[in-house]
């Protein structure tokens, strides 16, 4: 066949196929050309909906909304003293950080949202790891994020994410006389006692509350929950993603289907190898998908409590604690791809390649934000020592890695976060 009848012939049964996909995945909604789900329409709904936070009239459960206006709310009042008690080390000095940053502009940080939907539905998503119970919310919304002055109100930067995504991570050290039930869900029933003084319900925030009726100074055994990560990020919509994906491989299915009608002369059974070539590319594409996947986790499970967020928190500890530039304001870590495991018989040593994000804040400018791609190479003890917690509490400490004030057990270990006093070999180290 010739070029050009190999072309128009390949660009129809591509078309032909993609059509008839399409229509069985493929959502068709034409309410989003209606006013009030544009730009501007938006834009309208979220400045009459604007409070202390746009979430108060959203819907959504108690406990989530109070643990994303946590973290939003200082943003907003540019005030690090509103900041949670309980938080990641690393995560606290990637907000202070960004706090101070506005501080020195005299600007804050507000993040608008209409159409508030949660994901999985009104709940969070909890796990169990590395002697941890984890939950993750994560907000779906449409999202308007601005830099206001604080001298005249003056709006100095927007951004605004039609496809916005608001996730919160948290977390809470399980006991280990508890974690031999191996529940999904440790502490939920703890919420509320009785005040020992007065006979009133005393709702527990922490291991020490005070009762607001006597005054009584009440500790308990109850963990309370640790912000581990905030993220505010946009993602194409699901049929934009669908269609790019489609598009994809009808752009696969032309290039099989032309190559093989322009080399072979026998139409039939051109078209025949064309598809099942395309077929072919696709299934090459799923092994090596899944191949990479069944590698990561081999290389996972070869690492003694291996914690991929734990790792993450070491990694931005080590890459941006000594950070020269000023006018950083924000940082995060993305993907982490394990590349090579290598254990002896003390040590760990891993390579990572990290995707990171920079968002820089200059003197006058709007601020703009950078991607960085690094390898590194960490270590950290092969069998570090197990974190516990139980025992006799003798006195009160400040937790070197998340902060809070707690009574350390009889191996000097945090109760919170359970961080061991008297050796770090839990912690990554950045070698190179």
């Amino acid at each position: 066949m010739g070029l050009s009848d190999a072309s128009w012939f390949a660009a129809t049964v591509a078309i032909l196929l993609g059509i008839y996909i399409g229509e069985r995945i493929l959502d068709i909604d034409f309410s989003v050309f209606l006013a009030k789900n544009r730009k501007k329409g938006k834009i309208k709904r979220m400045m009459e909906q604007r409070g202390d936070t746009t979430l108060q009239k959203s819907g959504i459960r108690r406990d989530i909304r109070k643990a994303f206006e946590r973290i939003l709310i200082p943003l907003e009042k540019a005030d690090k003293n509103r900041l949670p008690s309980r938080m990641d080390m690393t995560f606290r000095k990637n907000i202070v950080r960004q706090i101070d940053r506005l501080n020195q502009q005299k600007l804050c940080r507000e993040i608008l949202m209409t159409d508030v939907e949660t994901q999985p539905d009104n709940d969070f998503e909890r796990w169990n790891n590395d002697g941890r119970e984890w939950r993750e919310s994560i907000i779906k919304c449409s999202a308007l994020e601005r830099l206001i002055s604080t001298e005249d109100g003056k709006i100095r930067y927007e951004n605004y994410r039609k496809h916005a995504y608001l996730r919160i991570l948290q977390s809470r050290h399980i006991r280990n006389s508890d974690r031999v039930q191996k529940k999904k869900s440790y502490y939920s029933t703890v919420q509320k006692i009785i005040c020992p003084s007065c006979g009133a319900s005393v709702e527990l925030t922490g291991q020490q509350v005070v009762c607001e009726y006597c005054g009584g100074v009440i500790r308990s055994e109850f963990y309370d929950w640790q912000t581990e990560r905030f993220e505010v990020y946009e993602r194409i919509g699901t049929n934009l993603r669908r269609a790019l994906l489609l598009t994809g491989a009808m752009g696969i299915v032309y290039v099989c289907v032309f190559l093989c009608l322009y080399m072979i002369e026998d139409t039939e059974v051109s078209l025949t190898a064309g598809v099942g070539a395309a077929l072919l590319v696709f299934v090459l594409i799923l092994v090596s998908n899944q191949f990479f996947r069944n590698r990561q986790e081999k290389m996972a499970d070869s690492i003694v409590r291996y914690s991929e967020n734990y790792l993450r928190s070491c990694i931005g500890d080590a890459i941006y604690n000594e950070t020269e530039s000023d006018e950083l304001m924000d940082y995060g870590i993305g993907n982490i791809t394990l590349k090579k495991v290598v254990n002896t018989e003390d040590i760990t040593k891993i390579k990572v390649k990290v995707y990171a994000s920079e968002t820089y804040l200059p003197d006058r400018r709007n601020p703009y934000t950078k991607k960085v791609k690094r390898t590194l190479i960490m270590q950290r003890a092969r069998y570090p020592e197990r974190r516990r917690e139980d025992g006799v509490f003798f006195m009160e400490k400040e937790c070197p890695s998340c902060g809070a004030n707690f009574v350390p057990d009889e191996n000097h270990c945090c109760s919170f976060c359970g961080y061991s006093l008297k050796s770090d070999n839990a912690k990554w180290v950045l070698i190179k």
